[in-house]
C-alpha cells in the first residue's frame, strides 16, 4: 500500500496568530482532532493492519479498528505519547517557538 502524506500548509494547516491559535486550540479534543488530521489525512489507517476504515472510539479515548481490534491513539509513536502535559501546552510551545521572528545578526 502506498500513501503519501502532504505536508501541513501555511495558513491553512496551523494557526497564522496567537488569537487564531485559541480559537483552533480551545480545548483538548480539538488538539487530539487537529493531531489526528495531520497524522491520517486521508483516514485512520490501523497500524497493526493497515485497514483503512473509521475506527471506533472506546470509553478511553483509544481508537479501535473494526477489521482486528487493535487500539491505539493518534499520540502513539510521537512526541506526545504518554504525556501528561495537556496536548494544548504542547501545541502552544510549538506554535511559539516556530513563530518568532529570529533576531540574524551577523557574529562575524
Amino acid at each position: 500500500m502506498d500513501i503519501h502524506i502532504l505536508a501541513p500548509k501555511a495558513g491553512e494547516d496551523y494557526p497564522t496568530d496567537w488569537n487564531e491559535f485559541l480559537a483552533w486550540f480551545a480545548t483538548e479534543d480539538a488538539c487530539l482532532a487537529y493531531l489526528e488530521k495531520l497524522r491520517w489525512p486521508a483516514g485512520f489507517v490501523c497500524p497493526a493492519c493497515s485497514c483503512i476504515d473509521q475506527p471506533y472510539r472506546s470509553s478511553r479515548g483509544r481508537m479501535v479498528c473494526r477489521n482486528c481490534g487493535h487500539q491505539c491513539t493518534v499520540t502513539a509513536g510521537t512526541i506526545f505519547e504518554k504525556t501528561r502535559t495537556p496536548l494544548r501546552v504542547w501545541l502552544a510551545a510549538a506554535w511559539y517557538a516556530t513563530s518568532q521572528k529570529q533576531d540574524r545578526k551577523s557574529t562575524r
